[in-house]
């Protein structure tokens, strides 16, 4: 149990002989439980508990949390308390991308709800007062790791130095920092952020990309969503040309952190699933156009050529 029983009522101010039902949402020990609190004389409250290992995270994610709930944010689940670093939040009834085929109507829902958190006029989280280019420096990424060669690595230096170049010009501010199809709970019509650990300042876009390319969506949906995303800020039409692009460094990016992030749910099988899973549709997705951005088709060609 990430909390004693006694704290969780406390914490909820409910009557002390309330009893409560814990069970583990992952295999995981120490990440995300669902807590059952049977009332007397009223209906079982269900909520979230939702535990981070590093204490930064674990942080971070409280004061994102507070800060939504604070402004009403309909598109992520209330924090009702917090307990030792552990947050209790609202229960949200519905399924990731990873575990369904997403309902119809939902993408498009997720997408908007990606767009109203991008507007949101908060400065809570990790990275404020960093230039992007802090954040991004000019570094070559080790696509050895990867089983990329020197014959494909070099044609693409240039372009993937051109990605960056697109990425500190895109739009930066307010961002969840891990918006994937495991973050992002669906459900008819209806979508909500989840797990704000990494939420802060950063690239907007790759909110954007990580969801789409890790949702198993085909590539004329993902241009037509990101398209959707554009229209939704007011920003340019070529934004989806842009989100195709900036899906490559973050594709590639992820690809790279997934032996770390398998090692770390070692002996999860559901975990190691995920994650498998994740990874089979970045790499599918980063080599499948959807868009038609020159620096894009420059980085395929040199990484996969046909």
């Amino acid at each position: 149990m990430l909390v004693e029983a006694p704290q969780l009522l406390q914490a909820l101010r409910l009557p002390a002989g309330s009893a409560v039902d814990f069970e583990p949402m992952s295999g995981r020990s120490g990440s995300v439980e669902r807590a059952s609190v049977s009332r007397p004389g009223a209906e079982s409250l269900v909520v979230v508990l939702r535990a981070h290992s590093d204490p930064e995270q674990a942080e971070n994610h409280l004061a994102v949390m507070e800060a939504l709930t604070n402004l009403g944010f309909p598109h992520a689940p209330r924090l009702l308390a917090a307990v030792d670093g552990v947050a209790v939040e609202s229960w949200i009834e519905g399924a990731t991308a990873l575990a369904l085929v997403p309902p119809p109507g939902s993408c498009e829902t997720a997408i908007d709800a990606i767009a109203a958190l991008h507007e949101l006029p908060t400065r809570e989280g990790l990275d404020w007062g960093h230039l992007p280019e802090e954040l991004f420096p000019d570094e070559d990424l080790p696509l050895h790791r990867l089983g990329f060669s020197a014959a494909e690595r070099e044609p693409a230096r240039g372009p993937l130095a051109g990605a960056r170049a697109a990425l500190l010009a895109s739009p930066f501010g307010f961002a969840h920092g891990d918006a994937t199809a495991a973050t992002i709970l669906l459900g008819r019509g209806q979508a909500w952020l989840t797990d704000f650990r990494a939420a802060g300042f950063g690239p907007q876009l790759f909110d954007v990309a990580g969801f789409l390319l890790t949702s198993g969506l085909e590539s004329a949906e993902r241009h037509a969503l990101a398209a959707r995303y554009a229209g939704r800020r007011g920003l340019s039409p070529d934004t989806a040309d842009l989100v195709d692009l900036l899906g490559i460094p973050w594709g590639i990016g992820e690809l790279l952190r997934l032996p770390r992030r398998l090692i770390t749910a070692f002996g999860d099988d559901a975990s190691v699933d995920t994650w498998k899973t994740a990874a089979g549709r970045i790499e599918r997705g980063i080599r499948a156009p959807a868009g038609s951005h020159p620096v894009a088709a420059a980085i395929r060609a040199a990484l996969w050529p046909s």
